[in-house]
């Protein structure tokens, strides 16, 4: 059971978000059969992107986000989904931090950014 970061975040994460991403996978160990996606930052950004970050913590057969279609929830409520094409593999037993965008044509309610998770 591992914790990894794809190459492009292992290259450029700050030392305190590195920690906190070591912190919150010791909190939420992988369970068997489970896929968890454990909400860590939410966000709006400039062009009111909806920024997502989770650690993705998989206790099933490697995980692919390629051509996967991801729901964003607010106190259980659809607020936006998108099908995502990156080639991110997220091998069994592991776990790896990700921040999913979605796009303001993806959403169909106003986000608030409270009692938020994602879904697959």
């Amino acid at each position: 059971m591992t914790l990894i970061f794809e190459e492009k975040w292992d290259r450029t994460i700050a030392d305190r978000d590195r920690k906190m991403y070591q912190d919150i996978y010791a909190k939420h160990p992988i369970q068997e059969g489970k896929l968890q996606f454990i909400p860590v930052r939410i966000a709006l950004n400039h062009r009111n992107d909806l920024l997502a970050s989770v650690c993705i913590v998989n206790g099933r057969d490697d995980w692919k986000l390629e051509d996967r279609l991801l729901s964003y929830f607010e106190q259980n409520t659809l607020i936006a989904e998108k099908r995502f094409t990156h080639e991110l593999t997220v091998q069994a037993n592991t776990a790896v931090p990700w921040t999913f965008i979605f796009t303001p044509e993806t959403m169909v309610r106003q986000a608030t950014l409270q009692n938020w998770k994602i879904s697959d």
